[in-house]
């Protein structure tokens, strides 16, 4: 008798109480970066989105970043790249730190006419997402394995 009305009261406290829903959020960011191989070392610029999946601790990455090489040639010379990677993160509420691994793309044209060269390759890291109400901040660290220059790339940037 006792277990059929704790029953009733926990089915009618169930169908009045609504599950929160779980829903993916996408964050799209800037950040500044600076590539430690690349030219003797160079600094870039930024752009960043993050799906992130509220019930697990899986994050999914995508990044864009244009360096500012000085080459000292007359054709001038460039270097950008971009890569995609999964964030695992420890499940801390403001201050979530995170191990990072993905693909690499990277296109270097060194100038004078020598034309560009395009590489694949893989980087992986660490890294600090801050959680705030409207705009978050992170910041990490990976060293990306590309040929024919492997090299570090540290990243710092804000979340919307």
């Amino acid at each position: 008798m006792i277990r059929r009305a704790l029953c009733i009261a926990l089915a009618t406290v169930a169908l009045g109480v609504e599950a929160p829903e779980a829903s993916a959020q996408l964050n799209p960011g800037i950040h500044v970066a600076r590539a430690s191989d690349a030219f003797g070392g160079v600094n870039g610029v930024g752009g960043s989105v993050e799906l992130n999946f509220p019930l697990f601790p899986i994050d999914l990455f995508v990044a864009g970043e244009y360096f500012f090489p000085d080459c000292g040639t007359a054709d001038g010379c460039s270097f950008m790249g971009g890569s995609a990677d999964l964030h695992l993160g420890l499940p801390f509420p403001v201050l979530t730190p995170y191990a990072t691994g993905g693909l690499v793309y990277r296109r270097t044209d060194a100038g004078g006419g020598a034309g560009a060269n395009a590489e694949t390759g893989f980087g992986g890291g660490v890294g600090v997402n801050l959680g705030a109400l409207v705009i978050g901040a992170y910041a990490e660290v990976r060293y990306e394995v590309v040929d024919p220059d492997n090299q570090v790339v540290f990243r710092v940037g804000i979340r919307f």
